[in-house]
């Protein structure tokens, strides 16, 4: 297998072939992958969507050719944008618990979509395009557990939290902190940044390590034991319950 797609809800990707080892990030329903190594019952993949490297368990993945790789577009699928939603499968009924930020194949405006051979259907209004703002799909994800690795409504980190919304707004990003810090328009001041904003904070060795959304009057979205909201300054983020400066800001992007 060189080609292969997520074609189950998520998928824990590791940093080596082994279940004890890390999770690092996960793939979602529809993200598509290059197999670049093998070791037993896994296989070393690199996302298409964001370039994310690291192990997975082959039978999890669906292969691909080549020419369903190359056409395949991430970027340019229809995106779940709804925290769940629930799809059956037009010919054997069995349904698919996705989320928010799952990519749907060949999707139709009769809400359905292609999985290989069998056509699944889903609620239309579960994919409609946002118009509400970046911070209040980013609220849609208050009270999700801390998650290292994680991108779903059931457990997330900073970063995963921050890519998702992005993708749920058609907006594509890298997946870690310090690589999302790489992209987007630099904002100099935090007095001249606006609510969906990104605010990246680092060690005190300038390592950027954390990332929040920025929101109305001095706050912050961010994920860091919970998706919670914290007070934001010039300083860094201000924990009213700790009575502590908790991250120290490094810069400010803006990505629409």
């Amino acid at each position: 297998m060189e080609y292969a797609i997520c074609f189950v809800p998520n998928i824990p990707l590791r940093r080596d072939h082994d279940e004890c080892s890390e999770m690092m990030t996960e793939l979602l329903f529809g993200e598509s992958c290059t197999v670049t190594d093998s070791w037993g019952s896994w296989s070393k993949i690199i996302n298409k969507a964001d370039g994310y490297e690291g192990w997975l368990t082959t039978k999890m993945l669906t292969s691909l050719n080549k020419e369903e790789f190359d056409t395949y577009n991430p970027a340019a699928q229809t995106v779940v944008t709804t925290l769940f939603t629930q799809a059956m499968s037009e010919t054997t009924g069995k349904c698919i618990l996705l989320t928010g930020g799952s990519l749907l194949p060949e999707y139709r405006a009769d809400g359905t979509f292609r999985v290989k051979s069998d056509r699944f259907r889903l609620n239309p209004t579960d994919v409609i395009p946002l118009k509400e703002s970046l911070l209040d799909t980013s609220r849609r994800f208050l009270n999700t557990p801390y998650l290292w690795g994680g991108k779903n409504a059931m457990g997330m980190d900073c970063s995963g939290l921050t890519q998702v919304v992005m993708r749920m707004h058609g907006l594509q990003i890298l997946r870690n902190a310090s690589h999302q810090a790489t992209q987007g328009e630099m904002v100099s001041f935090l007095q001249e940044a606006r609510p969906g904003d990104l605010a990246f904070f680092d060690h005190a060795d300038g390592h950027i390590s954390h990332v929040g959304m920025v929101a109305e009057d001095g706050y912050i979205i961010h994920c860091s034991g919970s998706v919670h909201i914290d007070k934001l300054d010039d300083e860094g983020i201000f924990s009213e319950e700790l009575n502590m400066y908790t991250h120290n800001l490094r810069l400010i992007k803006r990505f629409a």
